[in-house]
C-alpha cells in the first residue's frame, strides 16, 4: 500500500526498523506535537489546529505500522 513508506517517514525510521525504535520515535513525536503539550505554550489556535492534525498523522501512522507488523 502507498501509505506504508510515508508511514516510516513519519518517524524517521527504515521498514525494517525493530518495534523498540518505532516506538521510542512515535513518543518522542507525540511529546513534540501533541495538542496538550503545545497548548501551555500560549500557541494561537491555528497552530493548535496544526498540532492537532500533525498528532492525528503520527498516531495513524503508528497504528498502520503496528497492525502492519502485529506488535
Amino acid at each position: 500500500p502507498a501509505l506504508e513508506p510515508v508511514a516510516y517517514l513519519i518517524f524517521w525510521v527504515s521498514a525494517n526498523a525493530d518495534p523498540q525504535a518505532i516506538k521510542k520515535a512515535y513518543r518522542k513525536l507525540m511529546a513534540t506535537h501533541h495538542p496538550d503539550k503545545l497548548m501551555s505554550k500560549g500557541l494561537p489556535e491555528q497552530a493548535m489546529q496544526i498540532a492537532k492534525q500533525k498528532a492525528q498523522d503520527i498516531q495513524a501512522a503508528y497504528e498502520f505500522i503496528k497492525a502492519k507488523r502485529g506488535f
